[in-house]
C-alpha cells in the first residue's frame, strides 16, 4: 500500500508539538482521593493519585512514565471502550482488528499487530488483579469505562512489581468500589448512528448503597451496549454484518469492621458477542467483506477478587486473592481452501469449510505484600505472589456432510466417516490442555539521601512453568490412535530495577531509570497447518533505559513532561504465520526501540484547556531475522504494530453561561507501520497500517444532575487502517470505526 501524504494541518500540529507548544494525550487531570470518585475540578493539575507503585501516591512524584486517565477525562471524551482513549497517551498504539484480537503496543514492543501466541507484551489488570494469565491468554476483557475511577497506563517494563506479560508496559483499570459514606447512583443512555450501520444504543446504571454508614456498603454496575455493524458481507448477504453487543457489570462490597481494617470484594462479569469479523477485504467496495459464513467471536469473562488492607501502625498489609474464568469461541471461513482438501483426500465437500477455535481457562492468583507508610526517608515494599492457570484449547476444521464425503472417498471408504467425523461435520481436530504457573518474590525500597535526592532499588525473583498436552484426532490419524504430544517449559530468573530522582523544588523533578521485564515462554499448541512448526518459544526479556523530567508552571496550571528511552530486547518471541495462514510462536534475534515522549497539560483559565502529546520512536530489528517459508527480514526492519510518530491534541472550552456548555475538539495522528514481520522480508508485499488523522467533536450541557452531550467521532470519515493481515479470503483490513454521531444523557444522583 502506498503511503498517503501528511496533510498541511498534521505538519503544523507536528511542528507545534516538537516545539513543546502542544502535548499530552491525557487531558487535564483532576484532584481525587486514591480509590474514590473524582473530586471537583481544581486549578492545580498536580494532584492525581495513582497506585502504579502499589501504594497511593501522586502521579507527579513517580520516577517513571505513568499516565492517569481520570473518570472526569473519560466522561469528557465520551469514552466507552479501550480504543476511545488508550491511543491518546504518549508512546501507545492500539491495533484494532476484531473483538479479542486487538493489541496495545507500548514503545513499539510487539512482534505482531494482533494477538500473540503466548503472553501479550502489555499487561492488563483490574484493581491490580492480573488479567493476562501464564501461557497463551485466551481473552483480555475490554472493560467498559462507566463508573471507572481511572485508567493507569504504565509505559516501559513493569516486571518488578507487576510480573510477566508487562514487558512493554501495563494498563491498570481502577473501578470504583462500594462507599459506606452515603448513597449514590448514576445512569447513562446513548444513541448513535455510524455510517453504513443501523442505530446503536447503550444503557448503563450504577447504585451504591451504604448498609451501615462507615461500616458496610454495596455497589452494583450494569452495562449493555449494542454497536451495529458497518461492514456489508457480500458473501453471506448480510448488511452491517459485524454487529457487536456487550453485556455485563460489576459488583463490589466493602466492609470496614474496625479502624485500619478494610475488606473489599470486586466481581466483573462481561459477555461480548460479535456476529462477524470487523475487517474489510482490500480491493472490494468500501466497507465490504466477503466470506462464505459469518466469522463470529464470542467471549465470556468472570473475575472475582477479595482484598484485605490492614493498617499495622507504620505499615500496611495487603492480601489480594482472585479467581477468574474465561471462554472464547471463534469461527473463521476456510472455504477457499476447500478445493485443496477435496483434491488431496478425494472428497466432494460442497458446504462452506470453517475453522473453529477457542477454549476455556480458569485462573487463581494470590498476592501478599507489606508496605511502609509514606513520609519517611526510607520507604519499602516487599511481597510475594502466585498465579496458577488451567486451560483447554481447541482448533477444529469441519464442513456439513463431511462424514458422508469420507464414506464416499476412494482413500477412506464406507464406515470411515463415523470414525473421522463422529458429529458428521468436524473431520480434523487438535485439543490441548495447558497448565501454567508463576511464583515470585518482589520488593522495592527508596531512600532519600536529602530532601532532593531519592534512590530506588527493586527486584523480582520469579519461577515459571508451562505444561502442555496436545491430542490430534481426525483424518490425519485414521485409522490409528490419536497422536498425543506433551511439552513443558520451565524457567526462573531475576528482574532488577533502579531509579534516581532529583527534585530541587515542588515544580521540577528529573529522574533516571533502568528496569527489566520478561514474558513467559510457551509451547506451541499443535495446530492444523500442513507445515512443520517449532515446538514453542522460550521467554524473552528486555532492559529499558530512561531519562525524564516532570515540570509544573504557573501555579500548577501548566505541566510539561519529557522522556527519552532506549529499550534493548533479546530472544524476542515472534508471532509468525505459515503459508496456509496458521500462527505459531518462535524465538529469534534482537530488537531495540528508542524514542522521545513529550506531553503537556495547560489550563490558562478556568474555561480553557489544551492537552496533547507527541511521540517519536524508532523500533527496529537489531539483526537479520530468518522467517520460515518466507525468507529473511533484514536488520533495521520496523517492528510490527509500532509507529514512528504519534500526535494527540485536545482543545476544550467551558463557556461561562447558563447550563455550563462545554465544547471540545480532539485530534490524533498515527504514522505508517507494518502489521507483521513477514512484511519486512524483501520481495513480500507488505501489510501496512497507520498513516491517518482523526478528528472528534463533542458539545455538552448540564441541567442540574443531568448532562446531555452531542458528539461525533472520525468526523472526516477516514478509513484509517489499524491492522492489515493476509486472510484466506484476501487481505483483511481492520479499520477505524466510520464517522459516528450520537447523543449521550448522563444522570448522577
Amino acid at each position: 500500500m502506498k503511503s498517503l501524504p501528511i496533510t498541511a494541518l498534521s505538519r503544523a500540529v507536528r511542528a507545534a508539538c516538537l516545539l513543546g507548544i502542544a502535548a499530552s494525550g491525557a487531558a487535564p487531570a483532576f484532584a481525587q482521593d486514591g480509590d474514590s470518585a473524582a473530586a471537583p475540578q481544581t486549578k492545580d493539575l498536580n494532584t492525581v493519585v495513582v497506585t502504579a507503585g502499589k501504594r497511593n501516591e501522586s502521579v507527579r512524584e513517580i520516577a517513571g512514565s505513568v499516565s492517569a486517565i481520570t473518570a472526569t477525562e473519560l466522561d469528557a471524551l465520551g469514552a466507552q471502550s479501550l480504543s476511545d482513549y488508550i491511543q491518546r497517551t504518549p508512546g501507545v498504539v492500539f491495533n484494532s482488528y476484531q473483538p479479542g484480537v486487538s493489541q496495545v503496543v507500548m514503545r513499539g514492543i510487539a512482534t505482531s499487530a494482533g494477538n500473540v501466541q503466548g503472553q501479550t507484551t502489555t499487561g492488563f489488570f483490574l484493581n491490580e488483579v492480573p488479567l493476562t494469565e501464564p501461557g497463551w491468554t485466551i481473552v483480555v476483557p475490554d472493560i467498559d469505562t462507566f463508573d471507572l475511577n481511572r485508567v493507569e497506563v504504565l509505559r516501559g517494563p513493569q516486571g518488578t512489581l507487576f510480573g510477566s506479560a508487562s514487558m512493554g508496559g501495563a494498563i491498570n483499570y481502577i473501578a470504583n468500589l462500594a462507599d459506606a459514606s452515603g448513597f449514590d447512583a448514576a445512569a447513562e443512555a446513548t444513541v448513535s448512528q455510524t455510517r453504513n450501520a443501523d442505530v446503536g444504543f447503550g444503557a448503563k446504571a450504577m447504585v451504591n448503597v451504604p448498609v451501615k454508614q462507615d461500616l458496610l456498603a454495596f455497589r452494583a454496575v450494569a452495562q449493555y451496549r449494542d454497536d451495529p455493524g458497518y461492514l456489508d458481507n457480500i458473501g453471506t448477504g448480510k448488511q452491517g454484518a459485524n454487529t457487536t453487543t456487550l453485556a455485563g457489570g460489576r459488583f463490589s462490597a466493602v466492609l470496614t469492621p474496625a479502624q485500619g481494617t478494610t475488606l473489599s470484594w470486586l466481581s466483573l462479569l462481561q459477555n461480548t458477542d460479535s456476529d462477524d469479523n470487523a475487517y474489510q477485504i482490500k480491493g472490494l467496495a468500501d466497507l465490504t467483506r466477503k466470506t462464505a459464513v459469518p466469522e463470529y467471536t464470542n467471549t465470556k469473562v468472570a473475575v472475582h477478587s477479595l482484598r484485605l488492607d490492614q493498617d499495622l501502625d507504620g505499615m500496611t498489609l495487603t492480601a489480594l486473592l482472585a479467581y477468574q474464568k474465561k471462554k472464547q469461541d471463534w469461527r473463521f471461513d476456510y472455504t477457499p481452501i476447500r478445493g485443496a482438501y477435496n483434491a488431496d483426500l478425494d472428497l466432494d465437500l460442497t458446504s462452506p469449510l470453517s475453522i473453529y477455535s477457542g477454549g476455556e481457562s480458569t485462573g487463581k492468583s494470590l498476592e501478599v505484600r507489606l508496605a511502609s507508610d509514606k513520609g519517611s526517608r526510607f520507604e519499602w515494599l516487599v511481597g510475594g505472589m502466585y498465579f496458577d492457570t488451567s486451560k483447554d484449547l481447541y482448533e477444529t476444521i469441519g464442513a456439513d456432510g463431511a462424514a458422508a464425503a469420507f464414506d464416499q472417498s476412494s482413500l477412506y471408504g464406507p464406515g470411515a466417516g463415523a470414525v473421522i467425523a463422529p458429529d458428521g461435520r468436524i473431520f480434523n481436530a487438535y485439543y490441548t490442555h495447558l497448565s501454567g504457573s508463576e511464583a515470585a518474590l518482589f520488593g522495592e525500597g527508596s531512600f532519600s539521601f536529602t530532601p532532593e535526592w531519592k534512590l530506588t532499588l527493586g527486584g523480582r525473583l520469579f519461577r515459571t512453568k508451562v505444561d502442555s498436552r496436545s491430542t490430534q484426532v481426525g483424518f490425519s490419524t485414521y485409522p490409528g490412535n490419536p497422536i498425543v504430544t506433551p511439552s513443558q517449559t520451565k524457567e526462573d530468573g531475576f528482574n532488577p530495577k533502579v531509579s534516581l530522582s532529583y527534585t530541587p523544588n515542588d515544580s521540577v523533578m528529573f529522574y533516571g531509570l533502568v528496569s527489566e521485564g520478561f514474558r513467559f515462554g510457551t509451547p506451541n499448541t499443535s495446530g492444523l497447518s500442513a507445515y512443520p512448526i517449532p515446538s514453542g518459544s522460550k521467554s524473552d526479556s528486555l532492559v529499558n533505559y530512561e531519562l525524564g523530567t516532570r515540570t509544573s508552571w504557573a501555579g500548577g496550571r501548566f505541566l510539561l513532561d519529557a522522556t527519552a528511552f532506549y529499550v534493548d530486547w533479546k530472544d524476542i518471541q515472534l508471532r509468525l504465520q505459515t503459508p496456509d495462514f496458521y500462527n505459531y510462536a518462535a524465538n529469534g534475534g534482537k530488537a531495540y526501540s528508542r524514542g522521545i515522549e513529550l506531553s503537556t497539560q495547560w489550563r490558562p483559565t478556568d474555561q480553557f484547556e489544551w492537552a496533547g502529546s507527541v511521540t517519536w520512536q524508532h523500533a527496529r530489528l537489531d539483526q537479520d531475522l530468518f522467517i520460515l517459508y518466507y525468507g529473511t527480514a533484514p536488520a533495521g526492519s520496523q517492528l510490527p504494530g509500532s509507529a514512528d510518530w504519534s500526535i494527540n491534541n485536545t482543545l476544550r472550552y467551558h463557556f461561562d453561561a447558563a447550563y455550563d456548555p462545554t465544547l471540545s475538539l480532539s485530534h490524533q495522528y498515527l504514522s505508517k507501520g507494518i502489521s507483521d514481520l513477514n512484511s519486512a522480508v524483501p520481495g513480500m508485499t507488505p501489510n501496512v497500517q497507520g498513516n491517518y488523522n482523526l478528528f472528534d467533536l463533542r458539545y455538552s450541557m448540564t441541567f442540574g444532575g443531568t448532562e446531555v452531550s452531542l458528539w461525533g467521532t472520525n468526523l472526516t470519515d477516514k478509513r484509517g487502517i489499524t491492522r492489515e493481515v493476509a486472510e484466506v479470503n484476501g487481505i483483511g483490513q481492520g479499520i477505524v470505526r466510520p464517522r459516528t454521531v450520537g447523543m449521550t444523557v448522563h444522570w448522577k444522583y
